[in-house]
């Protein structure tokens, strides 16, 4: 199956965890936490509609700045989703700054902040001085650009962690060897059947034929002609602590994923320190891949007093899953 996705990670496992991730269908790209935003240039950069930040513990969000600087002078509308006090800490960022200049620039921030179910939503604006404006919450804010959605789970780190699955939508291909058997004639009607189908709607259509226009049924034309692709789903799960019902969530938010993106801090003999900094081991991230069912595997995040064993470390993490590991970078 083609990969839709350009998932690039901008430095080292070693290093402050960052994705910039493209997909063929979606205009925007997104990008999964803030960390060192080492390998991106700022025409990039000014590309992003949305950031998922797991936590704001420094090596997560510290590239909040320069992500800041690059854009401050653009007319986006970047949307951020963090956990519970994200708007708080957003606040603090730009409230660190003196904006006496900016009230020509139409930066608009937009920040999620995923506490259900007290989830919030507030708007900074450069017009505005970047002071906070708060804004009501709903359901379909977890819905991003293109018909692209995000699902998340709140897991423990000793503070919350969130976990993301950035969800494709449905993909409808028409098979143009039935139009041709059928005696069918593409035009627009196509375009107005995939969007019943995305919507569940029945009924009929009218349809351009090779003898003139005719009615038929939703469901038994989409049966006779159409095919979904199957999507292509990125789950993203970083600092989470080793306990079980921190797995059971993992488990959940990942099933069946396209590509699982997965910390794996400490090796097995350190499971006592992951224990204490609540991090996973490589067994606990090897065995949410493969109970979730995912397809690939992306481990991030080491912990650095392994970088002068890399050949141990490497060893132990790909052992049984070199051939799962996902690479576009």
């Amino acid at each position: 199956m083609k990969c839709n996705y350009s998932v690039r990670q901008l430095n080292s496992s070693f290093s402050d965890p960052v994705f910039f991730i493209r997909n063929v269908y979606m205009k925007k790209a997104v990008m999964f936490d803030l960390g060192k935003l080492g390998k991106i240039g700022n025409h990039e950069l000014h590309d992003v509609s949305c950031v998922f930040v797991s936590h704001t513990h420094m090596d997560h969000f510290s590239g909040f700045d320069r992500l800041l600087r690059s854009i401050l002078i653009t007319d986006m509308k970047i949307r951020i989703y963090g956990p519970k006090n994200i708007i708080k800490n957003v606040e603090g960022k730009l409230n660190s700054y003196t904006w006496n200049l900016v009230d020509g620039y139409g930066l608009e921030i937009e920040v999620i902040e995923l506490n259900y179910p007290d989830n919030k939503k507030a708007v900074f604006r450069a017009k505005n001085e970047f002071n906070k404006e708060d804004l009501e919450y709903a359901d379909t804010d977890l819905e991003i650009d293109d018909g692209f959605k995000i699902k998340y789970e709140i897991f423990d780190h000793g503070i919350p962690s969130i976990g993301y699955r950035l969800v494709e939508p449905r993909i409808i291909n028409i098979q143009k060897d039935k139009l041709v058997e059928l005696g069918l004639k593409e035009g627009i009607w196509l375009k107005e059947l995939k969007k019943k189908m995305i919507n569940n709607e029945e009924g009929s259509i009218t349809v351009d034929t090779v003898d003139g226009q005719k009615v038929f049924d939703i469901n038994a034309l989409a049966n006779d002609i159409c095919v979904d692709k199957q999507q292509q789903d990125i789950t993203y799960i970083t600092d989470i602590a080793p306990k079980d019902e921190n797995v059971t969530k993992a488990l959940k938010l990942a099933d069946k994923s396209y590509l699982l993106i997965i910390e794996s801090v400490f090796m097995d003999i350190d499971f006592c320190h992951a224990s204490e900094k609540n991090h996973l081991t490589i067994t606990i991230a090897k065995d949410i891949f493969n109970r979730s069912k995912s397809e690939f595997i992306r481990f991030i995040h080491f912990a650095p007093r392994y970088e002068k064993e890399r050949d141990i470390f490497f060893e132990e993490l790909y052992h049984e899953v070199k051939n799962k590991i996902f690479i576009t970078d």
